[in-house]
């Protein structure tokens, strides 16, 4: 640089003004500082809060039960109502069941038609929502535990998934394999207030359609009780009012209806149920109904007793006698382990429940028995002066369908922690709502506490 310009510089920089800091601008880059350390405290108040609802919300493993495990599977010696945070059958398949079941303590004033499913080896509890039915009248556990029939379709426990197989109406009763599907087309309303059945079907899932149609006429069909198939699945037993209808599959027509080859009257009984058919086929189940004096609940007399009946004329068959099942609202057999011994479902009353006469032909939805309060399994034998309760459910599970073949095999299994599945994605997105509910006051509380700092340091500033 030449002395010249070098002079030039100096002359030009002492006629510029002085250099001024404008007021306050140390405190506004405080300031600036302050909030950008504010924003990142309450995003990582918020990531902290994401994280700790995340890892406690989050699915884990059980460990395992720790009561014995069997390699076999059967009905557990315990049943606990799932609670809310249980998984669906529909996002967790629980495998074959032991259990479908119901009552207050599984249903909520969110989840008004909530069932619960329980898996035969093991402890997994899962519900399932199909609409309001009942387990054990029109929501229906096959033999094996593998399906659980609701509404017209079958959902498959190991998957998760709806079969194909779909009946025109509501279900009555499963054959004792599992492969043909008894049930009674959607109710004809008749006015003022009766109800009729138009047919009852028998669907076979290997053909895919129905192979039996009877046509029942002026008469509704209860479900529940009042169908079984014979041990071949050859032949209907039907409740139609105060008569048992039978009609063979090998009667029908090309269109597949088929009138009953024969009527044997109830008189004021009731047909067994799905298992009512005895081992040998010649004869059917049925169970008459009395009074008792000395009940067990004195404001519920009635009272149920096993008999079994030809199918030729309706005799009693020869022998001891069943025990009777006293002060119960309601039995269904489920099966025999042999000719003198009957595994069965019976309906405990509660304290205040009123036996009240029936009604054949008056439905009502979801279907129950009034005033049941507990569902015992039992055992019924010959000679016996009482039945053999294998299993009571608890206080608040009041409906109960469980797989025939583990009943009447008399597996039973124990019972360990109750691994309830992942969690539901409603319950996550509460969770989510929860964060953002605690995360927002939180960053409103650390923004009034940045502004009452900052008012503290301009009053303090000289």
């Amino acid at each position: 640089m030449t002395p010249r310009l070098s002079e030039a510089l100096r002359r030009l920089a002492d006629d510029l003004p002085p250099a001024r800091v404008p007021d306050g601008l140390f405190d506004a880059a405080r300031t600036r500082h302050r909030r950008r350390r504010s924003t990142v405290a309450g995003a990582l108040a918020v990531l902290v809060l994401l994280l700790g609802t995340g890892y406690a919300l989050h699915p884990v493993a059980l460990p395992a039960p720790a009561a014995p495990r069997f390699d076999a599977p059967g009905l557990p010696n315990r049943l606990v109502a799932p609670p809310l945070r249980t998984a669906s059958v529909r996002d967790s398949a629980p495998g074959a069941a032991a259990m479908l079941f119901g009552g207050p303590a599984v249903r909520t004033d969110w989840f008004e038609t909530r069932m619960g499913v329980l898996a035969a080896d093991a402890d997994r509890y899962r519900v399932l929502d199909a609409g309001p039915v009942t387990p054990g009248f029109d929501a229906l556990l096959s033999p094996d535990g593998r399906y659980a029939w609701v509404g017209a379709s079958l959902l498959d426990l190991t998957s998760g998934r709806f079969t194909p197989d779909r009946t025109d109406g509501y279900p009555l009763a499963f054959a004792p394999d599992g492969e043909r599907l008894v049930y009674a087309d959607d109710d004809a309303f008749t006015p003022p207030n009766t109800y009729t059945t138009p047919y009852v079907g028998v669907y076979d899932r290997e053909v895919g359609k129905d192979v039996l149609r009877v046509p029942v006429g002026t008469a509704w069909i209860p479900p529940g009780r009042t169908a079984a198939l014979s041990p071949d699945s050859g032949e209907l037993a039907l409740q139609v009012r105060d008569e048992i209808w039978l009609a063979r599959v090998a009667d029908a027509g090309a269109d597949g209806v088929a009138e009953p080859y024969r009527k044997l009257p109830l008189t004021g009984g009731r047909l067994g149920g799905a298992g009512a058919w005895l081992p040998d086929g010649r004869a059917v189940a049925v169970l008459d109904r009395s009074t008792c004096t000395d009940c067990p609940v004195p404001a519920y007399p009635r009272t149920w007793t096993l008999a079994a009946r030809s199918i030729v004329d309706g005799a009693p068959q020869a022998g001891a006698a069943f025990p009777p099942l006293r002060s119960r609202t309601f039995v269904q057999l489920l099966g025999w382990r042999s000719a003198d011994e009957a595994v069965a479902l019976a309906g405990v009353p509660g304290p205040e429940a009123v036996d009240r006469p029936e009604d054949h032909d008056i439905a009502w939805g979801p279907y129950h028995e009034p005033g049941t309060d507990r569902v015992e399994l039992v055992v019924l034998r010959r000679g016996a002066t009482a039945p053999e309760v294998l299993f009571r459910t608890p206080e608040g599970i009041t409906d109960l369908t469980v797989a025939a073949d583990l009943a009447i095999d008399g597996a039973v299994r124990g019972s360990g922690r109750p691994d309830h599945g992942p969690l539901p994605f409603w319950l996550l997105a509460v969770g989510f709502v929860v964060v953002l509910v605690v995360a927002l006051p939180v960053l409103t509380l650390l923004r009034r506490l940045r502004r009452r700092r900052l008012g503290w340091h301009a009053r303090a500033a000289p």
